[in-house]
């Protein structure tokens, strides 16, 4: 599904200012409220604005900021990723195709970062590990870089399978459904049928 005018400029409207109205969005962008409520609307249940929040400074707040990065055998990446997912000072988690796991991590006191590294040798799947402090931030700025003719990458509503090309929309009892190809459609709308006449 590619992004339109609207829906780049509607983006760029909340990377800069989360917290406008729709009024606001709408006479920046130069459309209706509706229109900026429906495409609001469409980019958060296609997963494309995941949510709003409120930027802080964890250098303002006296915290300190750690890059590490992991070492794991391929097979254990994922498993591996998954032991610092709801670590809270685990702030960020990134998988990179040389099976290495970058953590960005901020932490009020020094001797949480040494705790931290304590506990990094001890886990099985980690080959080698090393840790960086942050000391200084030149820029930071939202990964997502919003440019023109973007598409979105979606799941196909019956098998889950990525669709970054392509694909067929539906709309479906008020739903946005995405298709990778017409035989998950019509299976799809088959069990659908097959439910209906069932309730």
């Amino acid at each position: 599904m590619q992004l339109d005018e609207t829906d780049v400029s509607i983006l760029r409207v909340l990377q800069e200012n989360g917290r406008l109205s729709f009024r606001q969005i709408a006479e920046r962008v130069g459309v209706s409220v509706p229109t900026i409520s429906n495409k609001i609307a469409g980019l958060e249940a296609s997963g494309v604005i995941k949510g709003y929040l409120a930027s802080l400074d964890p250098e303002k707040m006296g915290e300190t900021s750690v890059i590490v990065s992991i070492k794991v055998k391929p097979m254990d990446l994922r498993g591996a990723a998954d032991r610092f997912r709801y670590n809270e000072n685990v702030r960020q988690i990134f998988l990179t195709t040389n099976s290495r796991i970058l953590l960005v991590c901020s932490y009020t006191a020094s001797h949480m970062i040494n705790d931290f590294v304590g506990k990094l040798g001890d886990l099985p799947e980690v080959l080698e590990y090393d840790i960086t402090n942050v000391i200084d931030v030149i820029r930071e700025s939202p990964r997502a870089l919003v440019a023109s003719n973007l598409n979105i990458v979606v799941q196909c509503s019956l098998c889950d399978k990525e669709i970054r090309e392509g694909g067929i929309h539906a709309r479906l009892d008020g739903k946005d459904l995405y298709f990778c190809g017409s035989s998950c459609q019509k299976v799809f709308q088959e069990k659908q049928e097959r439910w209906r006449a069932k309730a």
